[in-house]
């Protein structure tokens, strides 16, 4: 029998837990994913990856202990309940479809914001394959410009081309994901869970290769311009998908969403917070909380 418990962890190779619960963060969140020596510490003492997965281990009775095995809100994350943030997140193992995640992690939605032009430059390649045609240079030039620099514009133009909210439609039979809209005929306004988000990743990225073009997206999604990346790329090893999202909605904060996807793995953090913090704390937030789910997968 699977057991589930609420397991706090600390920051990627970070300081340790106790049993008496997680050893306190410096009050100055990290800014950055720290860089590990080649056994896993940090050599501030603290144990590595290994030995959290044993602590992990003999906290939920598991010889395995795979976190994916973890009820969705069982792994908490050091960033959770903090004055004025909305977080959710979810880990996703592509290969075989488990996932684990905060308590609301398929079920708080959120705008998708900018990461929905990952599924819209995909869309295009699918038609295309479908149509027998290979993509026009200029939609190509889009879907560069739309997934590496985030243009607006360019995502757009593609979203219009697909049918508007008929592409995110086709999420449904093409990746196993239904979306809702808050506005329809806004791309950005696509609503999205934490579980959705990676999904939407993941299908992108393990289906690229099937249609005319795909290989070129995929270049794409390793190679986001510095402006939207989120900081979580380095920590990560092999070729990395990533297409991340931010806006501000005037009084009513900032959504900033970071969604990667790599080897067997997908993970997306959505949040919303006060606008006077800005947009580097929501990447800060994404940071922390790759850290904290990465030190125990």
């Amino acid at each position: 029998m699977a057991v589930a418990v609420a397991v706090a962890v600390p920051a990627l190779w970070g300081a340790g837990v106790t049993s008496a619960g997680p050893v306190a963060r410096p009050a100055q969140h990290q800014s950055a994913l720290a860089d590990p020596g080649e056994d896993g510490d940090d050599g501030g003492g603290g144990p590595g990856p290994g030995t959290l997965r044993e602590l992990l281990a003999a906290m939920t009775g598991s010889a395995v202990a795979d976190p994916l095995d973890l009820a969705p809100g069982s792994l908490l994350v050091d960033r959770e309940g903090e004055d004025g943030l909305t977080l959710s997140w979810a880990l996703l193992d592509t290969d075989d479809g488990r996932w684990t995640g905060s308590a609301d992690a398929a079920t708080g939605r959120s705008e998708a914001e900018s990461t929905i032009k990952a599924w819209l430059a995909a869309d295009t390649l699918r038609a295309a394959a479908q149509a027998g045609r290979p993509v026009p240079d200029t939609l190509r030039a889009d879907i560069s410009a739309a997934v590496r620099a985030s243009d607006d514009d360019a995502a757009e133009r593609l979203y219009r081309a697909l049918g508007g909210d008929a592409s995110t439609a086709r999420l449904e039979p093409e990746c196993g994901v239904e979306v809702s809209t808050s506005r329809p005929g806004w791309w950005s306004y696509t609503r999205v869970t934490a579980l959705d988000a990676a999904r939407i990743l993941a299908c992108v990225r393990d289906r690229a290769p099937e249609w005319p073009g795909g290989d070129a997206l995929l270049a794409d999604l390793d190679a986001v311009t510095p402006d939207g990346r989120s900081g979580v790329r380095p920590a990560l090893p092999g070729v990395v998908a990533e297409k991340n999202g931010w806006t501000l909605h005037g009084a009513d904060g900032w959504n900033v969403h970071c969604v990667l996807a790599w080897e067997d793995r997908a993970l997306a953090v959505l949040t919303t917070y006060p606008a006077e913090r800005g947009v580097e704390y929501g990447w800060t937030v994404c940071r922390d909380v790759a850290g904290d789910v990465l030190s125990v997968s």
